[in-house]
């Protein structure tokens, strides 16, 4: 099995938000970077859920999810753990889900979420929930009990175009300028004269040349003493 590198924020509001302390930046890790599973209530309602990696939790977070589902279901907290360990992870409801991170895998699977729908019957059709169901084993036989890998992500290139959003675009800029600094070797003084920022733009603007003016590039007959001192 790849390791999963989906992430997501909850709303406001959310029945989890007394544990959310225990998640760094209230962040928790999720298997799927969509909701992948689907049950029926006594209603006929079909809900959407997220489902947790566990493989990612701790054991204070996997028990903190157990007790506050088992709460707000009226359930024994030790039933809700045992479940979510027979299925890979603890159920959230989609409506609660805000924002979502990822990484390769997660856009790698995305896009095949998004190549799926374009082309998939009406899910309210026999051929349709076939699809789904087929679309679903898929996903299961080999990126959650398989092992594929996503393609490597090395530019914004490498991301589906449905994918991409403004704050991505800003995201590959700053990885850009972090490998400038990280393999420049920089000294304080290339800092200060301005070395490692030409470099950094060079990198994030290829279609324009920059570089450092030194006083070898002016003439000093363009200047005189009194313009300087006025």
């Amino acid at each position: 099995m790849t390791k999963h590198d989906t992430w997501v924020k909850l709303k406001p509001g959310n029945p989890y938000e007394p544990i959310l302390d225990l998640f760094p930046d209230g962040m928790i890790p999720m298997r799927d970077p969509f909701a992948l599973e689907r049950v029926t209530t006594d209603d006929g309602d079909v809900i959407a859920l997220w489902i947790t990696d566990i493989e990612r939790l701790s054991s204070f977070q996997s028990q903190a999810l157990a007790q506050i589902i088992a709460i707000h279901h009226n359930a024994d907290p030790l039933e809700v753990a045992t479940e979510a360990v027979s299925k890979g992870g603890f159920a959230i409801n989609a409506k609660w889900i805000e924002s979502m991170k990822c990484w390769e895998e997660g856009f790698a699977r995305s896009k095949e979420l998004g190549d799926f729908l374009e082309t998939a019957p009406n899910p309210e059709t026999p051929a349709g929930a076939q699809a789904f169901v087929e679309f679903c084993n898929s996903q299961y036989e080999r990126w959650i009990d398989g092992n594929e890998e996503p393609t490597p992500i090395n530019t914004i290139e490498d991301i589906d175009p449905r994918l991409r959003t403004p704050e991505l675009e800003e995201a590959f800029k700053m990885m850009k300028i972090d490998r400038v600094i990280a393999n420049g070797g920089y000294s304080v003084f290339d800092v200060l004269m301005g070395r490692a920022t030409v470099d950094i733009l060079n990198e994030i603007d290829p279609e324009n040349s920059y570089s450092l003016v030194g006083y070898d590039n002016f003439n000093d007959d363009e200047f005189d003493d009194d313009e300087i001192y006025e």
